[in-house]
């Protein structure tokens, strides 16, 4: 089991208990945090490895190293097993060449969001690690292995307690945008005013009401903004990098 971790004290320890009753192998990836996590985390059995940000795939590429076996559990600090997904877990009988994806129910405020492209969340998490391996660039991770593989979707949810509240995730949001808006221009990209518009009353309207984010209520009126502000806050930065009015960073 490998989790990455950043100050993440609220939750780590629920996280670490649902994760001791599936492997006896802890790992956790710390990287800076100045709470309670690394003493909750050490309290509790996990190996402590101490790694400064390298973004989502390097990151957890360097703890997937760290275990002690090759099948790797990838968790995030605030995602919790369910008792359902940990007995599924312990019967599995593992196969070459497969990936295990994990039915993912996403909170925001105490709140399960059902829609807002939020759910339906099957990612992968579950896999051996001489078989696969994260990719991808500072912001964004995918799990890359052969097409050929099998693909099973284990039964129970990983319960991921996204946003406690509405100010994480604005907080969230100003700085995956920032990163975001650095690494396009470092590709190559570049926008206008017109498109920043655009681009961001679309992504309202697509969350809210295309995704039925509406159904949601204040939660799914907050995702669906949030995401338009993200957008609108990604294209103003890569205006100010444009202009050389903000110093390029995240390389």
């Amino acid at each position: 089991m490998v989790i990455i971790a950043n100050n993440a004290s609220l939750r780590i320890g629920e996280v670490i208990g649902a994760a001791r009753q599936v492997s006896e192998d802890i790992i956790v990836l710390d990287s800076g945090s100045d709470d309670d996590t690394v003493d909750i985390a050490t309290d509790l059995g996990a190996r402590i490895f101490h790694q400064e940000w390298q973004g989502y795939s390097a990151t957890k590429n360097i703890g997937n190293g760290f275990a002690l076996h090759d099948m790797i559990l990838s968790v995030d600090s605030d995602e919790v097993l369910s008792q359902e997904l940990i007995d599924t877990i312990n019967h599995l009988s593992f196969a070459p060449k497969t990936i295990y994806e994990l039915d993912r129910s996403n909170y925001f405020s105490g709140k399960r969001i059902r829609f807002s492209h939020w759910s339906p969340d099957h990612i992968p998490r579950l896999f051996n690690r001489k078989e696969a391996s994260w990719k991808g660039d500072f912001v964004h991770e995918k799990l890359s292995f052969d097409p050929d593989f099998r693909i099973v979707l284990l039964q129970g949810k990983l319960i991921h307690y996204s946003y406690e509240n509405y100010q994480q995730r604005i907080n969230k949001v100003r700085n995956y945008a920032r990163l975001s808006a650095h690494e396009r221009f470092q590709n190559g990209k570049r926008t206008n005013i017109l498109w920043a518009l655009i681009s961001s009353i679309t992504k309202f309207f697509i969350t809210y009401f295309i995704h039925l984010g509406v159904l949601d209520g204040i939660q799914g009126f907050q995702i669906a903004y949030t995401d338009a502000y993200q957008s609108w806050r990604r294209s103003y930065i890569m205006l100010q990098l444009q202009k050389g009015l903000e110093e390029e960073c995240c390389k």
